[in-house]
């Protein structure tokens, strides 16, 4: 089974209640403080001091602030740096802002920079003005707007371990100045997300019974029946415990919801229940994909014949071993189970709604419509799925309908926000989609001797996905495939592998793109299927060089492009299309065994004999536009092997290459503003 799995933060969002805070620092505990470095004044390399706050009153009673000085003369960009960094890093990856408490003498400003990110997020600085003198101010600064440095971008989605403070950014105090600064911290709001609501195909799941004599059969989904208070929603579920019924009875999620349960920022699970007696609900989460242990906690339901809203804190131990939270995995299966410990002696109804994730630093969703064309596929099949990393790569969740009859298969999911890889499968990974690894719309990983291919989806709104075949980046009948073929002039191939590269579509040589010789015929293959109409630049090497030293040289010639490194152009091509070519050479099939004279370039002002040579090579001028002339060659992988310039130049050069090292080599010659490339095999 070829299977990628990624696993992502994924929490879903829809809206805002209150806002959680997480401590930078506040200077009252050592996890709390730090000092900063001032430059750019004559305090360079000295530290901040920590003192008692100078003015606990209104905004700020705390004990403990940072004392922050600008000496006159200071530079405009002076500052200070966290020396050691704080202990808990700025975390902004789900966005926020930033709360800083300040308290100046003098209207002036704040500028806080946030630099070395451990997720590769730029440098990023805000300014912001205080508007109060001689009392505490809480400034707040929002990662979500662009930096006021280049690059200009935002802070959200990272990380960062270093805050840089500047007080009256942009000015040079004529006088020593004084602030003082607290309460560094972070501030996102609270979001909560339907995992299930029973009102939509992609947040419904019925839930499978055991322990009862219901064992085996799925809950029902049926209308509200009692849409009052605090639930007015369509539909719900209901839950029903058998007289006589285990006390552990209770039903787990099949197939599970079509979002995890993620808990891998912490957060709360909420659910909405209905009883007409005092119990308790428990709920439990099993098979996370993050390693998680299953984890289950119980709430008690006092109030009757209505609709109350329970809470489970995923930062609480289970009440089962080994007794961890939940927080910081992701689940996959919800189980519930109403009066645990106890078993009924009549029949009990119970229904529950609204089963939620809520947290900070969620990350919103999106709802994605997968849709995928079976007409092209030969084989049979029952069931179409989509399965990917946002489903533990079930094969049986997320089943696909044909409402229209017509074969293309389609599914909507809300899915937060993020990276996703998935494929189309059929009965229960019975058969599943085989991309190649060239395909442009898929991520390939190479690991050891696997590989794995998978498509590949950024989904950061709501979008409908075009129509697929099966096995295929395109909608059926809309692609073609190019194939490729290419002789090495006499060349040794590489150990490294000969590749199709450059580009917009092929970048430095890598293993996606290598081409092989698998009938040893000296002609090197690749295929590559792209949409109809593709065209584009592309050029080959021999060897893996990222800095392209290993490239064909093929300047001067009529199939290279001057304007775009001397690559290779394909014209847009509307149906399957054979490109053959020799390396080096603008030859239009790939048989370069042929030991007739190359001529370089258009014309015939120069030319080598023979272009298979063992002893000396000829190299003949016609046709002298002026005396001057200088001639380069160039071995396989670019690097220069012998060069000459002449003040007259010559009707003839005799090369001796009989000691050369085997193989093809380029020759280019100027003359008059003329610049032409051939080819010579030394044999």
């Amino acid at each position: 089974m070829l299977k990628k799995l990624l696993f992502l933060s994924v929490v879903v969002l829809f809206s805002a209640a209150m806002n959680a805070q997480t401590t930078i620092l506040d200077f009252e505990s050592a996890a709390t403080s730090t000092s900063f470095q001032y430059f750019g004044s004559t305090l360079e390399g000295q530290l901040t001091s920590v003192i008692a706050n100078p003015n606990p009153t209104g905004a700020n009673t705390s004990a403990n602030v940072l004392e922050f000085k600008k000496p006159a003369g200071s530079q405009t960009w002076a500052g200070a740096f966290s020396n050691p960094d704080p202990t808990t890093s700025v975390n902004v990856a789900a966005g926020g802002k930033i709360t800083v408490m300040v308290h100046f003498d003098h209207i002036g400003n704040v500028a806080l920079k946030l630099e070395g990110s451990t997720t590769g997020g730029p440098n990023w600085v805000l300014t912001k003005a205080n508007t109060v003198v001689n009392a505490w101010e809480k400034l707040e600064f929002d990662v979500a707007l662009p930096s006021v440095e280049a690059p200009n971008q935002p802070a959200t989605g990272h990380i960062y371990a270093k805050v840089v403070l500047f007080t009256d950014f942009g000015t040079s105090p004529a006088a020593d100045q004084v602030s003082y600064i607290d309460n560094i911290q972070v501030e996102q709001a609270v979001s909560c997300g339907n995992l299930l609501d029973f009102e939509a195909a992609a947040t419904t799941t019925p839930f499978q019974y055991f322990g009862s004599t219901l064992d085996g059969q799925l809950s029902s989904t049926i209308a509200n029946p009692n849409a009052s208070g605090i639930n007015t929603s369509a539909n719900v579920l209901k839950f029903i415990k058998p007289a006589a019924a285990q006390t552990w009875a209770g039903a787990f999620s099949n197939p599970n919801p079509g979002t995890p349960v993620n808990l891998s920022a912490g957060g709360t699970i909420k659910v909405k229940v209905h009883t007409d007696h005092p119990g308790n609900m428990v709920v439990k989460l099993e098979d996370s994909p993050t390693g998680g242990a299953n984890w289950a906690l119980q709430q008690e339901i006092t109030t009757t014949n209505e609709w109350v809203e329970l809470s489970f804190d995923a930062s609480l131990p289970s009440f089962e071993a080994p007794n961890q939270a939940a927080s910081g995995h992701i689940y996959n299966r919800v189980v519930i189970f109403f009066d645990f410990g106890t078993s009924p002696t009549v029949e009990q109804v119970y229904y529950c709604d609204d089963f939620q994730v809520c947290s900070s630093g969620g990350t919103p969703t999106a709802a994605v419509e997968f849709k995928v064309n079976m007409n092209q596929y030969a084989g049979t099949y029952s069931s179409v799925n989509v399965s990917g990393s946002f489903n533990s790569w079930s094969g049986d969740a997320n089943p696909m309908t044909d409402p229209d009859g017509d074969k293309i298969f389609t599914t909507t999911l809300n899915l937060p926000v993020g990276l996703y890889e998935y494929k189309y499968t059929l009965d229960n990974w019975g058969n599943q989609e085989s991309l190649p690894v060239t395909s442009a719309c898929a991520a390939v990983t190479f690991d050891g001797p696997n590989v794995f291919v998978n498509r590949k989806l950024a989904l950061s709104g709501n979008t409908s996905l075009d129509a697929v075949c099966f096995n295929s980046c395109y909608d059926c009948g809309e692609s073609v495939k190019i194939n490729y073929n290419i002789g090495l002039n006499g060349a040794t191939a590489s150990p490294d592998g000969v590749y199709l590269a450059g580009g917009a579509e092929f970048g430095a040589p890598n293993a996606r793109f290598r081409m092989y010789d698998d009938n040893g015929d000296g002609v090197f293959s690749l295929t590559i299927e792209r949409e109809r109409g593709y065209g584009g630049y592309f050029t080959l090497t021999n060897g893996l060089c990222a800095d392209f030293s290993c490239k064909e040289v093929i300047e001067g010639l009529p199939c290279a492009n001057p304007q775009n490194y001397n690559d290779r152009f394909l014209n847009p091509v509307q149906q399957d299309t054979i490109f053959n070519t020799c390396f080096g050479t603008c030859a239009t099939n790939s048989d370069c065994t042929n030991g007739t004279i190359d001529l370089a370039g258009p014309g015939s002002w120069f030319e080598l004999a023979p272009t298979l040579a063992t002893d000396e090579l000829r190299m003949i001028f016609h046709e002298l536009r002026q005396s001057g002339a200088s001639i380069s060659v160039f071995n396989v992988t670019g690097s220069l092997v012998w060069q000459q310039k002449y003040a007259l130049a010559p009707d003839q050069v005799v090369l001796p290459v009989a000691g050369w090292q085997k193989g093809i080599y380029f020759v280019t010659a100027e003359n008059g503003g003329r610049r032409v490339t051939g080819r010579f095999v030394k044999m």
